[in-house]
């Protein structure tokens, strides 16, 4: 018998022999793409087989921090520009050289003229190997005036680049921002522009844009230029989009922070949108969204995917764009000028414009922040259970601030009665609620929040959503809060914390919560979310079929103590504080 067990088929011990050393080149090229510089470099010395493989994946993409580096890595690539510059893609180059000094002030800095020495040879170097690069795909472009004011020569050899698909152009927009855009050759399906306070002319960077009708993603961040129509008595914004010549009718993804551009004017000038971001303040160089989300597909409707920003944006939302996914960053009814993510004008004025747009935009998925008073039952609460009548998944973030006393009590009983507002909302099947007892009227960060984020507490809220909602299928408790920085999975989960998730079952007309695997719960939210969907009788079968190898069973609705391994952990955000 013991024989019997050893013996094999033919093929079988052809499968068992196969190693990564006999996969083909293009499924290792494949296995290596996502790889880091550094993780590409370690395993092309693994062995001869993928040594070049892994080479030419390291040398794919180079990234440049200091005039130093600028050197080293340049000596590097030109001293084998067949077999190395050629495998370039990605190019990206954050220097900023120095500055020009009058000759009083450098005569008191021995290292001055070392130090513009070192830059001027560096830059040199640049130049030589941009030149070389004519396959570069992506470049990256940090300071750009500056760099170009003291390297004039990289307007000519940046501007020859035929092949670069995204273009990434960071504090620009100064004079010879705009030589360099006059210039381009390439044609960009993506271009992010970040703009410096120094702009010259709005108008001619908006024309310069309008060229490139190729566009599909387009970012751009302001600085400090946004204008508030309810702070102004004049339209500038409508003014300012009226002059502008071109639309961009391929840009699906657009996304901007901090620009001066009104809601009728985007919809104007960039009428096939799929996805809608609009920032009031920048939290850092890129924006939450940088691509289209990977949980949507071509919605079978006319209208966008996924709309995000604070509500006053979204003021006389045109009735005929309905939107699958809103995502709400401003936190409504909250009762200060300043909230915890900085310059706010959110509050009581952005409710009427919120249940506009969801009568209007007819959301699948709506994801929104909001105070946690008695008084929105009534005044929010109510009217968005009256128009949501698409509504499937709802994610909200409520907050009190953390001097309150007793907030746990608060918290439950905003569980215990605000939800049984969306009793009659027979679309939705899934809810998460973030709790969010983080944020403080007097902006002190040492004040400690008395709140209970238990399990116990966690189990307590789940129960009172499914006894008001008969319609949940799956319920998910977070003791957390949206990211502050610009996070790209914002839209598949929104808030950072500790995250419980429930199956909701129904045991002779009794309701109970069984949970639910991180990894399974991921997958469902995913589902629940997609445009496609699934019917109640596909997630029943995906669920019974991932339960029977989960550790837990079906059956057992009676246990709700969670294993440390069961518990969703969100990566948390740095300026969260648990309890």
């Amino acid at each position: 018998m013991a024989g019997q067990h050893q013996l094999s088929s033919p093929q079988t011990e052809m499968r068992s022999a196969i190693t990564l050393l006999d996969l083909d080149d293009d499924v290792l090229i494949h296995a290596v793409s996502d790889l880091s510089t550094n993780d590409a470099l370690n395993f092309s010395l693994v062995a001869r087989r993928v040594h070049l493989i892994a080479k030419h994946q390291a040398l794919s993409c180079v990234t440049m921090k200091s005039i130093k580096c600028v050197s080293r890595i340049c000596t590097y690539m030109l001293a084998d520009v067949p077999g190395r510059l050629k495998w370039i893609r990605r190019l990206s180059v954050s220097v900023l050289p120095p500055r020009p000094l009058p000759l009083r002030v450098q005569s008191k800095r021995p290292d001055y003229v070392r130090n513009v020495q070192e830059a001027t040879a560096s830059m040199h170097l640049l130049v030589l190997l941009v030149r070389h690069a004519t396959a570069l795909k992506y470049l990256h472009l940090k300071f750009v005036d500056q760099v170009l004011a003291f390297q004039p020569t990289l307007i000519d050899v940046l501007s020859s680049l035929t092949n670069v698909a995204e273009l990434e152009l960071l504090h620009a927009c100064g004079a010879e921002t705009f030589k360099l855009l006059d210039r381009l050759q390439c044609r960009p399906r993506g271009l992010f522009l970040q703009i410096g306070p120094e702009i010259i002319d709005k108008d001619a960077l908006f024309s310069h844009i309008g060229k490139w009708q190729q566009l599909q993603t387009l970012r751009l961040v302001g600085s400090n230029i946004i204008q508030d129509q309810r702070d102004s008595d004049t339209d500038l914004t409508k003014c300012f989009m009226s002059d502008l010549p071109h639309s961009w009718p391929d840009v699906t993804n657009l996304s901007l922070a901090r620009c001066e551009i009104a809601l009728p004017a985007i919809l104007r000038a960039f009428p096939n949108l799929h996805v809608l971001t609009i920032m009031e303040w920048s939290r850092g160089p890129c924006f939450s969204n940088p691509s289209r989300p990977v949980y949507l597909s071509q919605t079978r409707e006319h209208g966008l995917e996924f709309v995000e920003g604070s509500a006053h944006f979204f003021q006389n939302w045109p009735s005929a764009r309905p939107v699958y996914h809103i995502l709400i960053q401003s936190v409504l009814a909250i009762p200060i000028i300043w909230d915890a993510v900085g310059p706010t004008r959110c509050g009581d004025p952005d409710i009427p414009i919120l249940l506009q747009m969801v009568c209007r935009a007819k959301p699948v998925v709506l994801t929104l922040r909001a105070m946690a008073f008695k008084s929105l039952q009534s005044t929010f609460w109510a009217g968005m259970a009256a128009e949501a009548t698409r509504l499937r998944c709802l994610e909200v973030e409520i907050c009190l601030f953390r001097e309150t006393e007793g907030l746990t009590t608060l918290f439950l009983q905003w569980m215990q009665t605000v939800p049984a507002t969306l009793s009659n909302v027979s679309s939705l099947s899934y809810v998460q609620v973030c709790i969010n007892d983080q944020i403080s009227s007097s902006m002190r960060s040492d004040i400690v929040s008395d709140f209970d984020g238990s399990q116990a507490t966690a189990e307590a809220m789940a129960y009172a959503l499914v006894g008001h909602i008969p319609s949940l299928e799956y319920v998910s408790i977070v003791f957390g809060r949206m990211p502050l920085d610009w996070s790209s999975t914002l839209y598949i989960e929104p808030f950072h914390g500790l995250l419980w998730t429930w199956k909701v079952n129904n045991i002779s007309g009794e309701r109970t919560l069984l949970p639910i695997s991180a990894t399974l719960a991921s997958i469902i939210k995913e589902r629940l979310k997609s445009p496609a969907g699934m019917g109640h009788g596909h997630l029943e079968e995906m669920f019974k079929e991932n339960s029977s190898t989960s550790r837990n069973d079906v059956s057992s609705t009676h246990s709700f103590a969670i294993p440390d391994s069961e518990v969703i952990r969100v990566p948390a955000d740095p300026s969260f504080k648990g309890t």
